[in-house]
């Protein structure tokens, strides 16, 4: 009990708790509203009415129960740190990177608090801050198999594979059937006919029912048994816990198909909108079909002495989303692209400016890697008419296969496609053209790659790459496997290597399984 707080509300308090630990939401709720009505300086009350808003993601609404506790009790650790993470959600990045500083200042830290801040350095992209935290919180309590997964994921963003193994077998040992940390370790790679999991993944995957989970375990065996040349049963693996998943997500290509119509016409219709925006050259947008070599390029530009990497970020959507008034938590929709007109543009890209500026490190450039914000790229350009945007194209059949054996987040249906071949197919056609659409409309700021030219010579590939970026040639470009900087993404551990073309081609491995795709690609001329 604080200082502050009489004993009435602590019994409201430990009463509130214990409901929301038996799911009983509605019950707390009105326990803390009223409780509120009687004590309008109960911080203890607007911290708990924030859980039940994080519980029902709506985290506009719990951003601002936290600041109600923050503004009645200050230096509470507990009300930073979870508004740090709140404000990441909402897209306040900056606010939230100030507050992780200030509560590292602050005493009292718990195994909870440095976990929950490592999570949020996550999100900030912020990798080998978050290591610490994860290390820190593993040193007060190392029973947690939660956290030893965390600090893993954390450590090979970082490169740090052998601690990035150890901790994931560390997960395991305390959660045997962690099913994450099991598919995670079988990405660090190392599988040979002496060393593998396959066994282990099989008896998994035979105990498992949910199709989330039978997903994640089926992409780690389909991993393994491509590692020990065994292409069929790879795709036989994969295939079943896609089919089993996409039934219940109900997917329609339609969906997709209604975006990129939609998209298409406002980015042809570009010549009749007034150039408004703000002029700020420093983002570089790197993107594209996932799995194309979009990573390859943010490790080659960012290996650069100008240039600052920012990751994966969102804070493109997340800002256009919180203009238009929309809670939704779909990357993009139908609804979002009808608002296009209708937003302000100076406001869009001082938002985004302004809420990427904690990861610029006094550089001239910022990378931002995230490769489906090929959607937003017309929109980028209109906002920020001095970012460059980069596009990566890749030979369809790879992009397919590759975006097929890529396992995705499901939590939205930004990758829905991906869990069949045919949908994936239709989608890398309506990606090509608005590509080309982009290409052709927005001809000064966007620039395509394509990525069997660069693997196979890069040298060249690269001095155009970093003349369209405005930047001078450096050797370190041509050298990525010497770029230390943190990468999270699903090659992380491809990109520590030397520029290969080893990736070209693999199609050819599931040749037999590719005859839809191969027609529907032949239909739209796409086959070379």
């Amino acid at each position: 009990m604080s200082a502050t707080e009489s004993p009435e509300q602590k019994r409201v308090e430990d009463t509130a708790r214990l409901a929301l630990l038996q799911g009983k939401h509605q019950q707390a709720y009105h326990l803390l509203t009223d409780a509120l009505k009687r004590f309008p300086r109960f911080a203890g009350a607007y911290f708990l009415l924030s859980r039940i808003a994080y519980d029902f993601s709506n985290h506009l609404k719990e951003v601002e129960m936290l600041l109600g506790a923050h503004h009645l009790d200050p230096d509470n650790l507990e009300f930073i740190v979870y508004l740090a993470r709140a404000q990441v959600l909402v897209g306040n990045s900056a606010y939230a990177h100030e507050l992780l500083a200030r509560a590292e200042h602050l005493s009292g830290h718990t195994a909870e608090m440095h976990d929950l801040m490592g999570v949020t350095y996550n999100r900030l992209c912020m990798y080998q801050q978050a290591a610490e935290c994860f290390k820190k919180s593993i040193d007060c309590n190392n029973t947690n198999a939660g956290v030893f997964f965390n600090l893993a994921s954390t450590l090979k963003f970082c490169g740090d594979f052998p601690g990035a193994r150890n901790a994931y077998e560390q997960a395991i040992t305390l959660k045997p059937d962690y099913l994450k940390a099991h598919a995670a370790l079988t990405s660090l790679g190392g599988i040979s006919s002496e060393h593998n999991h396959v066994a282990r993944l099989q008896e998994l995957l035979g105990k498992t029912a949910n199709p989330d989970d039978r997903l994640c375990i089926a992409h780690a065996l389909s991993k393994e048994l491509e590692a020990l040349n065994q292409w069929d049963e790879a795709f036989s693996v994969l295939q079943q816990a896609k089919q089993q998943k996409s039934a219940q997500l109900h997917y329609d290509f339609s969906r997709d198909h209604s975006i990129f119509k939609k998209l298409t016409a406002f980015y042809a219709a570009k010549s009749s909108r007034v150039k408004k925006g703000i002029i700020n050259n420093r983002p570089i947008f790197v993107t594209g079909m996932p799995r194309t070599g979009t990573t390859l390029v943010e490790r080659i530009i960012s290996s650069h002495s100008e240039v600052a990497s920012g990751g994966e970020l969102y804070n493109f959507s997340v800002a256009l989303k919180r203009l238009i008034g929309s809670v939704s938590s779909e990357f993009i929709a139908d609804d979002f692209i009808d608002q296009f007109a209708r937003v302000e543009l100076n406001a869009l890209g001082g938002a985004y400016i302004e809420r990427t500026e904690y990861l610029v490190d006094q550089k001239r450039f910022l990378v931002d890697k995230l490769p489906l914000n090929i959607l937003y790229a017309g929109l980028i350009m209109e906002a920020l008419p001095g970012a460059k945007v980069i596009c990566l194209e890749r030979n369809p059949l790879d992009t397919i296969v590759s975006n097929y054996r890529q396992l995705f987040s499901f939590q939205d249906s930004t990758f829905a496609y991906s869990l069949d071949l045919e949908n994936t197919a239709r989608y890398y056609s309506k990606f090509k053209k608005l590509m080309n659409l982009l290409s052709d409309h927005y001809s000064e700021n966007f620039y395509v790659v394509n990525y069997e030219a660069l693997v196979s010579n890069p040298e060249t590939e690269i001095k155009k790459l970093l003349k369209f970026c405005g930047l001078q040639w450096e050797d370190a470009c041509l050298h990525i496997e010497q770029n230390t900087k943190p990468v999270a993404t699903a090659s992380a551990v491809q990109v520590r290597q030397p520029i290969s073309s080893s990736g070209i081609g693999q199609w050819q491995r599931y040749s037999n399984h590719l005859g839809a795709a191969i027609k529907i690609l032949g239909e739209e001329n796409l086959l070379t």
